[in-house]
């Protein structure tokens, strides 16, 4: 059984396309071996609401939030602020562009 879900990353997000699928299925996509190389946490998956949106996350993932999963999470802004920084000097090293953001995404289960 599986049900409805919030994913909260601090990171980058990028949308992907049709033909990225088979290399992220296989875990052989770019940015999902930088960010293991680096050390950092990768999610994706299809956020779909009018048709197909997949997603991946690569970045610190600081909780997926559902019935079948937490139902809540804290962080202290000392820890908040130390995930931020680990987490943009890791991506930073594994050649990653863009301004990390924090990242509350719902995720439905239809």
């Amino acid at each position: 059984m599986s049900a409805d879900a919030c994913i909260v990353y601090f990171g980058l997000r990028f949308e992907t396309a049709d033909h990225e699928m088979e290399a992220l299925e296989s875990r052989t996509d770019p940015r999902i071996v930088a960010a293991r190389d680096a050390r950092l946490r990768h999610f994706w998956e299809n956020f779909f609401v009018d048709g197909d949106r997949y997603l991946l996350f690569v970045g610190a993932q600081i909780a997926i939030l559902g019935p079948e999963n937490g139902l809540e999470t804290q962080l202290t802004r000392a820890e908040l602020e130390t995930i931020m920084q680990e987490t943009k000097v890791k991506l930073r090293a594994a050649g990653f562009q863009g301004e990390p953001k924090l990242y509350v995404q719902w995720y439905p289960d239809y």
